[in-house]
C-alpha cells in the first residue's frame, strides 16, 4: 500500500494489502478498503454507484455494481486507487470518494459457482444457484453468468378496524406464503476497435411470483396472486483517447421490462378477478468529452438523451357471471435530453475544486388523446470544493441543484381525471427542484479507522404530493405540486478498528442519519413533515477477519423505518422493526468459501396504522382507525462458492 502524502492525490492499495482479509474478488478487496462505505447506486435513477473499473462505469443498469465485482477475481486486480474530491481529473458524479479498480494487463481465465438455500423456520428449503465464466486474451473479453434464485416469503398478522360509532371493532388474522423465483443470463464482451475500447452487455432476466393469503375477518377469504415478468437489456460503450490530451465515452442503452400480475380473491364461494399488464422501456443515448486542458484542470463537455414510456392496462370482474369491467389503462412517456459542462481544477496538493452546470430539457406525453405536457427548462449548477489541510483530515463543501424524476403513476392518475375541463384549468405536474448546500468533515485514524460527520440543508419547490382539487360538486384526491419545503439532514459514521481490544483484524461500523423537513399541507394548510421521510436510522455492524482459522465472522443491526404519508382524507403510517444479521465465513480451501447466515433473527414486525377521516382531514371527524401488524420470520441461507 502507497500512502497518499496529502488528501487529494489517490490512495493506492495493491493485492498484497488484502492478503490478510483472505478476499478473493474485487468486492471482497473493496469492502475492506480502509474508510470506503460501497455504495451501489441505483440504477433507475441513473446513479452508478462509487466504484469504477479501469476508470470508468459500467454501462449496464440491470447488473448490478456489486454483483460487476465478485466476478472479477482478485488475481486480476493491479491496484485499487480510492480518490476523493475528484483528484486526478475523475468525475465524481456527486459522491464524495470514489475507488478505482485498476485491471492487469494479462490474460486471464477464471469460473466460479455457488450453490445456497434458504432454510425456513418450518423445515422447507429453497435452493438457489449461480456460475460465471470469464476469458480474457490480448484486448478481448467475454464474461458469461447465469442464475437461478428462489426467496421465499412468509408472513402472519393481525388487522384491527375501531369506528367512531357504537360499532364494534372488527377483527382479522392474516397469513400469506409466497415463493419469488428469479433467472438471469448475462453476457459482456469487450475489444479493442478504432484505436479505442468497445464493450456490449446484454441480459435477460424473467422472474415469477406466487403467493397464497387468507384473510379471516369471521368470513374467511383466499387470495392468490401470480405475477410474471421479464426484464431485457442491451447496452454498448465506446471510450477512446483523442489528441492533445482529449478523450471520449460513448454510451448507449436500451431497457425493457414487462410485468403481468392476476390476482383472484374467492370469500363465501363467490370470486372476484383482477388482471393488470405493464410494459416499460427506456432508451438512453449520451456522449462526454473530457480535456486535459492544463496541468491538473480538467474541462468536461457532455449530453444525455433519455426516453421512458410505461404502458399499463388493468381489468377487473366482480365475479364469474358478471360482465368484466372495462379496462382502465395509462401511457406515460417522459423525454429528457441534458447537456452538461464542467471542469475540475487541482489547485494545489491540498485544494480540488469542481464548478459545472447542467441544462435539462424534459416534457411529458400522456396518452394519444390526451394533451402534451409543456416542455420545461431546469438549469443545475453545481460547485464543489475539497480542502485537505493534513493526509487524515479533509474538509467538503458542496452546493448543487437537483431535479426530482416524475412517477409515471402520479403522472397518469393526474392526467386520468375525468373532468377534462378541471384538468385543463389545473397547472402542470412539474419535478421538484432542490437546492442543496452540504458540508462535510471527514477524519481518518489509525489504518483503517475513519469519522466523518456532514450536514444537508435543501431548500424544495414545487414538492410533489398528494393534493385535493375542488369544485362545487366534488373534491378529488390527486397527485399534484403543493408548494415549496425545507429539509435538513446531519449524517454521521464512524469505522473503529478494534485491534487495540484484542480482537485483531476486527471493525465496527457506526452509521446514523437524522432528518427534519417542513412543508405546508395542502388539506390543513398547517405545517407537517414531508411524506415518506424517516426521521432518525441507525446501523451497527461488527466484522472479523480471522487469517488463521481462514475464517471472517460479523453481524449487523439497525433500527428498521418508520415513516407517515398523508392524503386527502387519511394518514397512514408505516414502521418495521430492526432487522439484526450475523454470518460467518469459512474458507477449507483456497478456492472454495462457505458461509452461513442467520438473518432476520429478531423476527421483524411490520405495522400500518390507517387514520380515516369522513370528508376530508380538514373539516371531518375520524371516521375509523386501522391497525396492521405483521410479523416476519427468521431464516437461514447456507452458500457454497467454488473459483475454478
Amino acid at each position: 500500500m502507497a500512502d497518499a502524502a496529502d488528501g487529494t492525490v489517490p490512495q493506492s492499495y495493491t493485492p498484497d494489502y488484502f492478503t490478510q482479509f483472505q478476499a478473493g474478488t474485487a468486492m471482497d478487496m473493496v469492502t475492506r478498503l480502509p474508510g470506503f462505505v460501497f455504495d451501489g447506486g441505483n440504477a433507475a435513477r441513473g446513479s452508478a454507484g462509487n466504484v469504477l473499473i479501469n476508470g470508468k462505469r459500467p454501462a449496464s443498469k440491470t447488473d448490478p455494481l456489486g454483483d460487476a465485482l465478485a466476478r472479477i477475481p482478485a488475481a486480476g486486480v493491479q491496484r485499487i486507487d480510492v480518490i476523493n474530491g475528484g483528484a486526478g481529473g475523475i468525475d465524481m458524479q456527486g459522491y464524495a470518494t470514489v475507488a478505482n479498480i485498476v485491471l492487469k494487463q494479462m490474460d486471464l481465465v477464471s469460473a466460479a459457482t455457488s450453490v445456497s438455500g434458504y432454510l425456513m423456520p418450518d423445515g422447507s428449503l429453497q435452493p438457489s444457484m449461480d456460475g460465471n465464466y470469464s476469458l480474457k486474451r490480448g484486448d478481448r473479453s467475454i464474461n458469461v453468468t447465469l442464475g437461478w434464485t428462489r426467496t421465499p416469503d412468509t408472513t402472519q398478522g393481525h388487522k384491527t378496524t375501531t369506528y367512531a360509532g357504537a360499532a364494534a371493532a372488527a377483527e382479522a388474522t392474516m397469513e400469506n406464503a409466497g415463493i419469488a423465483d428469479n433467472k438471469a443470463i448475462k453476457l459482456n464482451y469487450g475489444q479493442d476497435l478504432l484505436d479505442g475500447q468497445l464493450s456490449l452487455n446484454g441480459a435477460l432476466s424473467p422472474w415469477t411470483y406466487q403467493s397464497q393469503g387468507r384473510y379471516d375477518a369471521g368470513t374467511p377469504s383466499l387470495n392468490s396472486n401470480d405475477n410474471a415478468g421479464r426484464t431485457r437489456e442491451q447496452g454498448l460503450a465506446y471510450t477512446r483517447d483523442l489528441a492533445h490530451g482529449a478523450s471520449m465515452d460513448l454510451k448507449a442503452l436500451h431497457r425493457t421490462a414487462d410485468i403481468a400480475a392476476e390476482s383472484t380473491s374467492t370469500t363465501s364461494g363467490n370470486s372476484s378477478y383482477s388482471l393488470s399488464n405493464s410494459t416499460a422501456s427506456e432508451q438512453i443515448l449520451a456522449g462526454q468529452l473530457s480535456w486535459q486542458a492544463l496541468d491538473g484542470v480538467v474541462i468536461r463537455g457532455g449530453f444525455e438523451r433519455a426516453v421512458n414510456t410505461n404502458d399499463s392496462s388493468n381489468s377487473y370482474q366482480a365475479n364469474p357471471n358478471a360482465a368484466a369491467a372495462p379496462t382502465a389503462s395509462a401511457w406515460v412517456q417522459e423525454s429528457r435530453f441534458e447537456g452538461q459542462l464542467s471542469s475540475a481544477w487541482q489547485v494545489d496538493s491540498s485544494i480540488t475544486a469542481e464548478a459545472g452546470l447542467k441544462v435539462e430539457q424534459s416534457s411529458l406525453s400522456i396518452g394519444a388523446d390526451q394533451p402534451e405536457a409543456k416542455a420545461h427548462v431546469y438549469p443545475k449548477p453545481r460547485l464543489r470544493l475539497s480542502l485537505s489541510p493534513s493526509p487524515s483530515l479533509q474538509l467538503r463543501l458542496r452546493m448543487e441543484r437537483e431535479t426530482s424524476q416524475l412517477n409515471f403513476g402520479d403522472a397518469a392518475a393526474y392526467f386520468a381525471i375525468a373532468d377534462k375541463t378541471l384538468r385543463a384549468g389545473y397547472p402542470d405536474l412539474v419535478p421538484a427542484k432542490t437546492w442543496l448546500c452540504e458540508g462535510a468533515l471527514e477524519y481518518r485514524f489509525w489504518e483503517r479507522g475513519a469519522a466523518m460527520l456532514s450536514y444537508t440543508q435543501s431548500h424544495i419547490s414545487d414538492v410533489i404530493d398528494r393534493m385535493p382539487i375542488r369544485t362545487p360538486s366534488a373534491t378529488i384526491d390527486t397527485a399534484g405540486n403543493i408548494g415549496d419545503a425545507s429539509a435538513d439532514s446531519v449524517t454521521g459514521m464512524l469505522n473503529l478498528p478494534t485491534d487495540s481490544w484484542s480482537l485483531p483484524q476486527g471493525l465496527i461500523k457506526l452509521s446514523t442519519t437524522w432528518k427534519s423537513s417542513s412543508v405546508t399541507d395542502p388539506v390543513t394548510l398547517a405545517t407537517r413533515r414531508l411524506s415518506g421521510e424517516q426521521p432518525l436510522s441507525w446501523r451497527v455492524e461488527f466484522s472479523q477477519d480471522l487469517p488463521r482459522q481462514r475464517t471472517a465472522w460479523g453481524f449487523s443491526v439497525d433500527n428498521g423505518w418508520t415513516n407517515d404519508n398523508w392524503q386527502l382524507a387519511e394518514r397512514d403510517t408505516s414502521s418495521g422493526t430492526g432487522w439484526a444479521r450475523a454470518f460467518v465465513n469459512y474458507r477449507p480451501v483456497s478456492n472454495m468459501m462457505v458461509t452461513l447466515e442467520l438473518n432476520n433473527l429478531a423476527g421483524r414486525a411490520v405495522t400500518y396504522d390507517r387514520t380515516h377521516y369522513a370528508g376530508d382531514r380538514l373539516a371531518g371527524g375520524v371516521d375509523f382507525v386501522e391497525h396492521n401488524i405483521t410479523r416476519t420470520q427468521p431464516f437461514a441461507m447456507l452458500r457454497v462458492r467454488r473459483d475454478w
